[in-house]
């Protein structure tokens, strides 16, 4: 009879806790916990839980990478209260950040933790404020030519892109007050660039100033469009699989991650879509439903998501981090 070892060349191995480096296809017997495990390749990727948050937030906005996140603004609940607070990520935990020049909530970001940017969002009424980060303090920027909230951002401190949302002065109702409109920051001052061929809100954003991307947001309905940015118009890239507003959005214009977000019905999910250029495609599910987050730069290799809202108005502290298509350790079922 064959027996494992036979097959594999290798037997199955007692151990108090998981290898420190397991290859493909190896199996093992954890006494500690008293499963078997096997190491297999996974082209979902997978979320696992990083750092809390100090203080639970939603409508907030970020920027930076999975391991030097910046996250900013929002609003706090219970009570309600806008935020002005920043937090900084370093892979494992967060700390507190310079505070804003303006408490603010439904803005946008964009660049690293050491150069960010945060535009738009509301204080008591729609905002055009910009403001700068250079790694301890905010210092005022160049004001938007058209004050705005729940709007998508990408790009860097000196190349940002701030596109759709909401424009007061677009009319009295939700519907009339969505907005096609693009601004491009050079560093100093915002100019117009291309529209978009749908005014859209609380869309995600990913990439560069000249090489950008939009995606989801809601027009009529929960959107599953994405656009491409060329840095002076934008055309349509491939569909989400589900339409959803308010998501959290990382990555480029050829590696991106759409996750979480408000569905059809109002509902929260977890579920995460990848964007590879040309179409997207089922990702790992986040272990918790949410919307009115951000999401860290980077492709879909290294994604990050934090805080937002969940149940009714309750925001959450809770981090998940994201690791794109490898090798993962999964617990066999025996029954």
């Amino acid at each position: 009879m064959a027996t494992y070892k036979g097959i594999q060349g290798f037997s199955i191995q007692n151990l108090s806790a998981d290898p420190s480096n397991p290859i493909e296809g190896q199996v093992w017997y954890n006494s500690t916990s008293n499963v078997w495990k096997v190491e297999e390749f996974s082209s979902l990727g997978s979320w696992a839980t990083g750092g809390a948050l100090p203080v639970g937030k939603s409508y907030l906005a970020g920027c930076g990478t999975q391991t030097a996140a910046l996250g900013f603004g929002g609003y706090t609940y219970p009570p309600p209260v806008t935020s002005a607070t920043s937090e900084e990520y370093d892979g494992s935990a967060w700390t507190a950040g310079g505070t804003m020049g303006t408490a603010r909530k439904r803005l946008a970001g964009a660049g690293t933790q050491t150069a960010g940017l945060a535009f738009g969002g509301t204080d008591t009424t729609y905002s055009a404020l910009t403001e700068e980060y250079d790694g301890s303090a905010w210092t005022t920027g160049g004001v938007l030519g058209n004050a705005r909230n729940d709007l998508g951002g990408a790009g860097t401190q000196t190349a940002g892109l701030a596109f759709g949302g909401f424009n007061l002065a677009f009319g009295p109702t939700p519907a009339t007050r969505r907005t096609t409109l693009t601004e491009e920051y050079d560093g100093s001052a915002w100019t117009a660039g291309g529209a978009l061929p749908t005014a859209t809100s609380s869309m995600a954003g990913a990439g560069t100033q000249t090489v950008g991307l939009g995606f989801a947001g809601y027009n009529t309905t929960y959107a599953v469009q994405t656009y491409e940015y060329d840095g002076s118009s934008w055309t349509a890239g491939g569909n989400l699989t589900t339409g959803r507003s308010k998501p959290g959005g990382t990555g480029t214009q050829t590696s991106a991650l759409a996750f979480g977000g408000t569905v059809s019905g109002g509902g929260r999910t977890a579920a995460t879509e990848q964007y590879d250029g040309t179409s997207w495609g089922a990702a790992s599910s986040m272990s918790i439903s949410r919307n009115n987050y951000p999401g860290a730069a980077g492709d879909t290799s290294a994604g990050l998501a934090w805080g937002g809202r969940i149940n009714g108005a309750d925001t959450t502290t809770a981090t998940e981090e994201f690791t794109g298509a490898g090798l993962v350790t999964k617990t066999i079922t025996v029954s």
